[in-house]
């Protein structure tokens, strides 16, 4: 709340005594006024407060504007009934303690409660609150007791006083507490500030506020009485009101944000109509049901493509693996037919090898090896046809060819050396 001088007259006339407000009417005036003492003071360090009486033996100013709490609170205790209040006076006096107050800084507001008839007219009260008006003080009206006797004077008194909706006239009714009543006004709320547009500054309205605040529960402090704890009542006012001010800055900074994006997105969403419109027959100028169709059958060109991708790759990879099978398949073949060969001419070899201790055995057996009963039967089940097969066996009767002869060629010379020698032996 900004820096604010208050000055709360109180009405101490004989009416103050009845008991149409719980517990008097003076004890409830009391009550309230302590709230809204509080309450200017905690809201401000700097901000002042002052007391007086309007009934008695004439209006008595029991405390200048303070800051002290206890002096405020112990000018309650010195108030007594008796006589009749008088208004003008009283506020002519309130006028000029703000004028005198020690910081000049800040605002200057009259707060009076008004229990019992007022005896000034319409006419003086009018002029005193442009009085008021001119010397920038607001002014704050609490009517209880004699309401529709004083509505009219009172209302002119707001009325000449008001500049830019400062100064209020709050109507409690009969049976309504004045704190309840107090608390879900502009004088509370606000300080007597631009909540006035809201509450409203006439007589009918701020009734109606009352009677509405007086069904309330203390829910604005947490449940707590703040007649019974004004200063924690109000350290939880105080906390909700600033956490409702930060959920409100919230919820304004995300509907700005959505606004801003709003037009971005309505942009886009014109850019892309006006694309789809300048499309082809069947392309994104059709609609949307036709959108999403051709989307569809892309989409499954696309899968399908795929698919017969991933076959044509499993194809391929079956075909490449049995080739290999083939190859390793013939490279076993052909080793199989290398062996039998390599065993075939070391078998050869051992029988010519022998051939020369026993020649008649070694012709046989080469002739037997040259047997193609003997061949087949030896290489089993390979194949006799292989070219490879073919030419390693003309090879290998080539080779035992000349071999026989040679043999053949030395066994006829020996028997022409042996006849030569017995034909010289027999000479």
């Amino acid at each position: 709340m900004a820096l604010e001088s208050t000055m709360i007259c109180l009405d101490n006339s004989e009416w103050m005594r009845n008991g149409d407000y719980v517990p008097s009417r003076l004890d409830a005036q009391q009550d309230a006024a302590t709230m809204i003492s509080n309450d200017r003071t905690n809201s401000n360090p700097e901000s002042t407060v002052g007391i007086l009486s309007m009934a008695g033996q004439g209006v008595d100013l029991l405390v200048s504007p303070t800051e002290d709490q206890g002096k405020i609170l112990s000018a309650f205790a010195h108030i007594a009934i008796g006589g009749r209040s008088d208004l003008a006076t009283a506020l002519q006096i309130a006028q000029l303690a703000l004028k005198h107050r020690k910081n000049k800084n800040g605002g200057q507001r009259i707060l009076s409660f008004v229990g019992g008839p007022v005896s000034d007219t319409k006419e003086a009260l009018t002029k005193i609150g442009k009085l008021l008006k001119k010397n920038n003080v607001a002014i704050d009206i609490i009517s209880f007791g004699e309401i529709e006797e004083n509505n009219e004077k009172l209302s002119a008194l707001v009325e000449a006083t008001c500049s830019n909706d400062n100064s209020h006239l709050l109507t409690v009714p009969c049976g309504i507490s004045p704190i309840n009543a107090i608390l879900s006004s502009p004088i509370m709320s606000m300080g007597g500030g631009g909540m006035s547009a809201a509450m409203g500054a006439s007589g009918s309205s701020m009734a109606g506020g009352a009677a509405a605040a007086g069904g309330e529960n203390f829910d604005m402090y947490g449940g707590i009485d703040p007649s019974m704890d004004p200063e924690l009542a109000m350290a939880i006012r105080v906390s909700t009101e600033e956490a409702r001010a930060k959920e409100e800055a919230r919820v304004k900074a995300a509907q700005d944000q959505s606004a801003s994006e709003q037009p971005s997105a309505s942009s886009s969403s014109s850019s892309s109509s006006s694309s789809a419109v300048v499309a082809p027959f069947g392309g994104y100028g059709a609609s949307d049901e036709e959108d999403e169709e051709a989307l569809m059958q892309r989409a499954l060109e696309m899968s399908m493509a795929e698919m017969m991708h991933d076959q044509a790759a499993e194809g391929a990879k079956a075909a490449a693996s049995s080739s290999s099978v083939t190859a390793d398949s013939d490279f076993d073949v052909d080793e199989e037919l290398r062996q039998a060969l390599a065993m075939s001419v070391n078998a050869e070899k051992g029988i010519s090898s022998s051939s020369a201790a026993a020649p008649a055995s070694s012709s046989s057996s080469s002739s037997s090896f040259i047997d193609p009963a003997f061949v087949s039967q030896l290489l089993g089940s390979v194949d006799q046809n292989d070219p490879l097969f073919q030419a390693a066996l003309a090879q290998l009767q080539a080779g035992s060819q000349p071999k026989n002869n040679e043999e053949e060629k030395k066994k006829e010379e020996d028997v022409g050396e042996r006849g030569k020698k017995r034909k010289g032996d027999d000479k």
